[in-house]
């Protein structure tokens, strides 16, 4: 006698199989289970931390593909490592056209690999898809003007070559700029040319003639000939004077910016440019003062003679400062390796 079939058990089999194709579906896209595919594999040498099995595969911006493994491949010789990353290319993902028309899979047949590698140049290169979270992404580019550089003799898959992140590239670019400038630079000799300079300047500003030049300030401020002066002259010739005190305190703080690096040049360039901006300032007020000055005060007077006298002087170290301020300005360079004698 027959055994009786167990319709139960055979209708829990078919349930259990459409809810794993329904799963499948909802985890992997429907889309791409009978999608038409293909394997390729990159190894990269730098680091692919933020990779992660599943990392989307990009191509102009456009999903092309995933990642499926992930593996770390070390020379038991070199101890070198190297990352290869297996990826799976979703190839009816890309629309291909020849003049115009699209063509279906039959009339495209198979591209071959070597032509996109060569020819087009296909390169894969790490890019980071989020700052926040650090994950990366593969990004296929067409660089034929790169050398196509494959790395396994065997590999399990075709090989696309690969090429430094963006990122990667402007790093070594900056490291070698680096190490070119720390070669190139005697910062010793750079150190004493700019103290050398600023001590000159301070010398200037803290001259006799500059005190002097305050002084006779004061004395015209206070003589009872001048007090009878407009009070717009007044304004002025006070005016003046504060801008020569600030003259002398921007060129004192210059100075003492370089007498106190002690070895640490490297740093000191934002300082140096907001005390050149500042000296700058003070001399271009000191020039907009002097203009006033001689215009409000005429004829041949003792007071005038001794302004004329003070005057000289102010835009005779305006003027030094100026052109220390001007040459940097204009070569900033010189900051590194020293002015041309």
């Amino acid at each position: 006698m027959s055994k009786k079939i167990n319709t139960t058990l055979i209708g829990a089999f078919v349930v259990g199989a459409a809810i794993l194709i329904a799963v499948s579906v909802a985890l992997f896209g429907g889309s791409e289970i009978f999608t038409n595919r293909q394997k390729y594999v990159a190894y990269f040498t730098e680091d692919t931390q933020g990779l992660r099995v599943g990392s989307n595969v990009l191509l102009n911006g456009v999903r092309v593909g995933y990642v499926t493994d992930i593996a770390l491949l070390m020379d038991w010789v070199t101890f070198n490592t190297r990352t290869r990353v297996t990826m799976q290319i979703l190839l009816d993902n890309f629309i291909v056209t020849q003049n115009g028309k699209i063509l279906d899979s039959d009339e495209r047949g198979e591209v071959s690999h070597d032509r996109v590698v060569h020819d087009a140049g296909m390169r894969a290169q790490l890019e980071t898809q989020s700052f926040v979270t650090g994950q990366l992404v593969v990004k296929l580019v067409l660089r034929p003007d790169t050398p196509a550089i494959l790395r396994d003799e065997s590999p399990p898959y075709p090989e696309i070559p690969t090429v430094p992140s963006e990122l990667k590239a402007l790093m070594t670019k900056l490291e070698q700029w680096i190490a070119d400038f720390g070669e190139n630079v005697d910062f010793k000799e750079l150190t004493e040319r700019v103290i050398a300079v600023l001590e000159g300047l301070e010398g200037l500003v803290n001259s006799p003639d500059i005190s002097e030049t305050l002084a006779g300030l004061n004395q015209i401020i206070n003589d009872k000939d001048t007090q009878e002066l407009s009070t717009s002259l007044q304004v002025t010739l006070d005016k003046m004077q504060s801008t020569l005190e600030d003259l002398q305190g921007a060129a004192s703080a210059a100075s003492e910016l370089f007498n106190e690096a002690d070895g640490q040049v490297e740093t000191l360039g934002t300082s140096f440019e907001s005390t050149l901006t500042a000296l700058n300032d003070v001399l271009i007020s000191s020039e907009e003062t002097l203009i006033e000055v001689r215009g409000q005060l005429k004829g041949d007077s003792v007071q005038m003679y001794q302004l004329e006298s003070t005057l000289d002087q102010v835009e005779s170290a305006a003027r030094a400062i100026r052109e220390f301020f001007d040459y940097v300005e204009r070569n900033p360079e010189a900051l590194l390796r020293g002015k041309n004698q």
